[in-house]
């Protein structure tokens, strides 16, 4: 039997997460979540340890980067999500075959170390993000056409009072007319670039590390932080939480938007200072928000925001944390991981290889 050694370094668990989805649930808790139409879904949700049956695997599961540089020396495979790792930790993975990241966004991975040491590098894709980016693209035109009001407005038969087509009272806006500002651009913000480009729409991004070699494909300026703040009429949050994003959006950053923009957010409530947001949105200042996270979850049931989101005139549109989700999409994340590693053991082509 064919022995290797795996190394997992990744700070959210998104990895691993998928082909343990039989371990996390109970059989019946697990096939009520499996779509009616699809009978199948469950074998096609294998475990870890049903891929790698015919193998004698060696899998450590690192907190650390000191873990990682603990058993890197003995690894074949390095997966990595959502971390940085340096170029002098890699150089100690003197036998690995294949270094497999999660996610497009792969500037955690010293690229040009491992290409110098002849190891392959995959980024496949998260289609977890993928799901985000479309949320986010559903509360945006959701807003812009303002679809909520509009229902409302059916429901009470508003046009007995008001008429119908070109004299319905909304402020509907043309996507093409306004400027998405992107908050981060890692592996949700590239795709909703593309919506955004699909739509004729001028993007603006702000990021810790600029990516010119990326701008004329995704169609996009880079701009500093401030200067997003005040330009965009749409500002979209894509970072990651950390101690040094905590918090990072606050009443500044909220001062300046426009009095007709819209807040959304999909990543982590605790990056906002919820109460400024609440306060710009009760006094009017920001045009409205999209919030599928907040700075407590549960959201609890007291909070202003279901007061705003309730009252259509602020604008204020809530999910409970869904952005995610999908067709399994935490399954299909980490079979395209898992599946690379076994193309190595099987002397296949990897698939989303890193040149």
């Amino acid at each position: 039997m064919t022995a290797f050694t795996v190394v997992v370094w990744d700070s959210v668990g998104n990895t691993m997460w998928g082909v343990r989805a039989q371990q996390r649930f109970e059989d019946d808790t697990l096939r009520q979540r499996l779509p009616a139409d699809d009978p199948a879904a469950l074998d096609a949700a294998p475990t870890f340890e049903e891929l790698f049956a015919d193998y004698d695997v060696t899998l450590h599961e690192c907190q650390s980067l000191e873990e990682v540089e603990q058993y890197i020396p003995d690894a074949d495979f390095l997966v990595l999500h959502k971390v940085m790792l340096p170029g002098e930790v890699l150089m100690k993975g003197q036998k690995l075959r294949l270094v497999q990241h999660l996610g497009f966004d792969y500037r955690g991975i010293p690229v040009n170390t491992a290409r110098a040491m002849g190891i392959p590098c995959a980024a496949t894709p998260l289609v977890n993000y993928l799901a985000v980016a479309e949320h986010n693209w559903a509360l945006i035109l959701n807003h812009i056409k303002q679809l909520p009001q509009q229902r409302a407005y059916m429901y009470e038969r508003g046009y007995d009072k008001y008429g119908w087509g070109n004299l319905t009272p909304f402020r509907i806006a043309l996507a093409c007319d306004l400027r998405l500002g992107l908050v981060g651009f890692g592996e949700i913000a590239r795709p909703m670039a593309r919506y955004a480009q699909a739509f004729g729409m001028k993007t603006l991004y702000w990021d810790a590390v600029r990516f010119p070699q990326l701008e004329p494909d995704y169609g996009v300026e880079y701009t500093e932080w401030d200067d997003l703040w005040r330009r965009a009429d749409i500002i979209s949050v894509q970072l990651p939480i950390k101690e040094e994003t905590h918090k990072i959006i606050g009443a500044h950053e909220i001062g300046l938007m426009k009095p007709t923009a819209l807040f959304v957010n999909t990543a982590r409530g605790k990056l906002v200072d919820q109460p400024a947001l609440v306060e710009a949105l009760q006094n009017r200042k920001i045009g409205g928000a999209a919030m599928d996270v907040f700075y407590e979850e549960p959201l609890p049931v007291d909070d202003p925001l279901h007061s705003l989101h309730e009252d259509l005139s602020y604008n204020v549109t809530l999910t409970p944390h869904s952005a995610w989700q999908g067709h399994w999409t935490h399954v299909r994340d980490s079979l395209g991981i898992w599946n690379n590693v076994l193309h190595v053991l099987r002397g296949e082509p990897i698939e989303y290889r890193v040149d």
